[in-house]
């Protein structure tokens, strides 16, 4: 066991890394064992190995002491102590004081004073607990190994380290784990908290977001021997003189951790994604990739107030969506376009209108949404629902009138979405696509071909509009600009779903003049209004040759 326990306390104490572990366990042999290992290989220094060699001894040590049997007249000799000991233990404990230190039952007076109690136990450092149901790389274990602290061992981060093992566990049996116990989402709300004037490696997380926010800055990266990065109207600008150690970004993560609804522990080596919210800066969404065993972080700020429908500036016929009963309207868009401002910008306009009930199913949530005239209720993936599909079910079942799903990943998704469509419900589910004929091609093309045609038919019946958006640069970095695709589905695009054949339907949209617009039509707008640059047209053109004049040699 002594390469499974020190592999445990270099990865845990974060001495080595996971990875480096498995990439050399193959070399371990009788006469060298993993901490020579590595400081052969050069990632393990000597002086360290000879620390953590001596607490692993140590601890094999007291694993493997035998339970001592005592003799009989050792028995005798300790019945009155050990009665004395069973009686105060089935009473209610007493504050310790020497006069309780002595049996009050019938001392015996030839046996030695020392013999009478136990010498008191030196209080013991909190230990630290390695998680997991089986010992590492291979080795069973029905027990959880506890690591001691180890003297000159960083010992900052308490989160538990995963060690992938084999095990017999059907997959079927690991996706019924139950959900967090927790399920509020925090909403941010509290004091504000003032934003400094300058930005230092040591500023907390709460006084970076809501220096953020103070600037109208939708994203802020993190990265070691980096200095605080933010995006500002689409372009970059450094918001620190000094850079960030690795030892700032740990600082930075145990504070966003606070902020976890379903109260999530960070695992080194284990990327992720989620929302959180800081009294007093509202909410954002952290995304954390690791390199070896540092974080690169990027926070994107959600807005804490909602847009308004009409002040999203998209196409007229568009707002017709919000006035439909049922159906599918899909919203799509490269990366952070704002399509999940659009959609619960619908989403709101609706509950603004009429009496509805509304079910968000998303991943994670982001902005929390009012439905004044009716009810809401938000549920996030992992968190209220096991998966996407889960939450379009219970929201099928509770009967709501509105859907919002976010984000659109599979087949089994958009057929549930189509599903409660034709059930009723109005849908609105965001999706990834840069302009509507690559978007529907994709949905098409994902079907077995003996499906499609069925498939077509359904998504012909169900889709009653597409919006696709793009959040261009403005000029002299003024903002960002819409520019969109949109159409309204009529029975001449229906007809193309259901054959199949999306490739003239860039013709159709620009056919339907009040109800639909092509991407190059709604950039050639922008353009000439002078919102954008025409450079900035051509690279997102769908026919790059409308807008090759403006293109910068």
């Amino acid at each position: 066991m002594r390469n499974q326990y020190m592999a445990k306390v270099l990865v845990h104490n974060k001495v080595v890394s996971e990875d480096q572990v498995k990439a050399h366990w193959g070399e371990i042999s009788d006469s060298m064992d993993i901490g020579q290992v590595l400081v052969r290989a050069g990632i393990l220094k000597q002086s360290m190995y000879d620390k953590v060699l001596a607490f692993v001894k140590n601890l094999e040590a007291k694993n493997a002491k035998p339970a001592e049997k005592p003799s009989a007249s050792a028995r005798t000799a300790s019945s009155a102590p050990a009665t004395a000991s069973a009686h105060s233990a089935s009473t209610p404990a007493q504050p310790s004081s020497p006069a309780h230190s002595a049996p009050s039952v019938q001392p015996a007076p030839a046996a030695p004073a020392v013999s009478a109690a136990p010498a008191p136990k030196p209080a013991e450092e909190p230990a630290i607990k390695i998680e997991g149901n089986s010992s590492l790389y291979g080795e069973a274990s029905s027990s959880t190994v506890v690591i001691e602290k180890v003297e000159g061992l960083e010992t900052t981060s308490m989160a538990s380290v995963q060690v992938p093992v084999e095990s017999e566990t059907p997959a079927e049996e690991t996706a019924t784990e139950e959900l967090p116990s927790q399920f509020a989402v925090a909403t941010g709300e509290g004091e504000a908290v003032e934003a400094p004037d300058v930005l230092h490696p040591i500023t907390p997380l709460a006084k970076i977001i809501a220096y953020a926010r103070k600037f109208n800055v939708t994203d802020v990266y993190l990265y070691a021997d980096c200095q605080i990065t933010m995006r500002q109207s689409g372009t970059l600008f450094i918001a620190s003189e000094k850079v960030l150690e690795k030892t700032h970004l740990m600082d930075r993560l145990s504070e966003a951790t606070e902020g976890f609804a379903d109260g999530y522990k960070i695992v080194v080596g284990r990327n992720f994604s989620k929302t959180f919210a800081l009294p007093g800066v509202g909410r954002a969404r952290i995304s954390v990739t690791w390199n070896d065993v540092t974080p690169s972080i990027s926070i994107r700020i959600i807005p804490m107030e909602s847009a308004a429908l009409e002040n999203l500036y998209l196409p007229e016929f568009s707002m017709q969506f919000a006035t439909l009963n049922s159906g599918l309207v899909l919203i799509a868009g490269p990366s952070s376009s704002g399509r999940s401002t659009t959609m619960t910008a619908f989403a709101e306009c609706i509950a603004a209108n009429r009496q509805v009930f509304i079910q968000t199913v998303e991943k994670p949530i982001e902005r929390l949404l009012q439905n004044p005239n009716g009810s809401i209720a938000q549920r996030e993936v992992g968190l209220h629902v096991r998966s996407g599909a889960a939450g379009i079910e219970l929201a099928i079942r509770t009967g709501a009138d509105v859907i919002l799903f976010d984000h659109l990943e599979t087949m089994e998704e958009l057929s549930l979405l189509m599903q409660a469509s034709n059930a009723g419900a109005l849908v609105f589910a965001v999706a990834s696509g840069n302009n509507i004929n690559a978007l529907l091609s994709r949905l098409l093309m994902s079907v077995p071909s003996e499906n499609r045609s069925a498939f077509a038919c359904s998504l012909a019946d169900q889709l009653k509009g597409v919006i696709v958006q793009h959040l261009i640069p403005a000029v002299q970095n003024q903002g960002l600009v819409l520019a969109t695709e949109a159409m309204k589905v009529t029975s001449t695009i229906a007809g193309m779903i259901r054959k199949c054949d999306v490739s003239q339907i860039l013709s159709a949209i620009s056919n339907q003049k009040d109800q639909g617009i092509t991407l190059d039509d709604s950039l050639q707008m922008c353009v000439e209004s002078g919102y954008i640059e025409g450079n900035e047209a051509w690279k997102r053109a769908n026919d790059s040759r409308r807008f090759a004049s403006y293109r910068k040699v």
